[in-house]
C-alpha cells in the first residue's frame, strides 16, 4: 500500500504545481467544451478519497460532508468557489492522505462495502486495499483532465494578452 499512497502524494504534488499559477477566477473557469474547472477537480479527488476510503467503510470521514458532496462523482461546479473554499481544499489535499496512511495502519478499515465500476469495465473495489489503489488512478486520471484544462486556459491567456 506504501508504494500507492506513494503515487498519491506524487499526483497531487503534481496538481499543487500545475494550478499555483492560476487566479482564484481561473481556476473557477469551465471553458469551452468542458464541464468543470480546475477548482472542481481539485475537490473531486478529495472527495472521491473520501467517500471510497471512509465512508464505504463505514468510517467518519476526514472532512466536511457538504464538501464530499459538493464534490462527489457526476456533479458540476455550482458556482464560482472563493479562495476561502480553495484554501480549505489545499489543506485537505496532502492531510487527507497523511490521515488515510496512519489509520490504514492502525487498523481503523475492518469492514468495506464493496461494489464494481461499471465505466472502469466492471472493476470492483472489494476491500481498503483495492479502493486505495482506484484512488492513485483516479487522482492521476484527473491529473489528465487538469493537464487539458490548463492547456486550454493558457492559450486563452495568451490569445487575451
Amino acid at each position: 500500500m506504501e508504494k500507492s499512497l506513494n503515487i498519491i502524494k506524487g499526483a497531487r504534488n503534481y496538481i499543487t504545481n500545475l494550478i499555483e499559477e492560476f487566479s482564484i477566477e481561473q481556476l473557477n473557469e469551465i471553458p469551452e467544451g468542458f464541464h468543470n474547472n480546475l477548482l472542481w477537480n481539485f475537490g473531486h479527488i478529495i472527495s472521491v478519497q473520501q467517500s471510497l476510503c471512509y465512508l464505504n467503510s463505514n468510517v467518519p470521514p476526514i472532512v466536511e460532508m457538504d464538501v464530499i458532496t459538493k464534490y462527489k462523482s457526476g456533479s458540476k461546479p455550482d458556482g464560482a468557489a472563493g479562495v476561502e473554499e480553495y484554501d480549505k481544499l489545499k489543506g485537505y489535499l496532502f492531510s487527507t492522505i497523511d490521515q488515510l496512511e496512519e489509520d490504514k495502519q492502525n487498523g481503523l478499515f475492518k469492514t468495506y462495502n464493496g461494489f464494481g465500476l461499471k465505466s472502469y469495465a466492471d472493476v470492483r473495489i472489494e476491500n481498503i486495499d483495492d479502493a486505495i489503489r482506484f484512488v492513485a488512478f483516479h487522482d492521476g486520471l484527473h491529473v489528465g483532465y487538469m493537464m487539458a484544462l490548463k492547456r486550454v486556459l493558457n492559450q486563452k491567456n495568451l490569445h487575451n494578452s
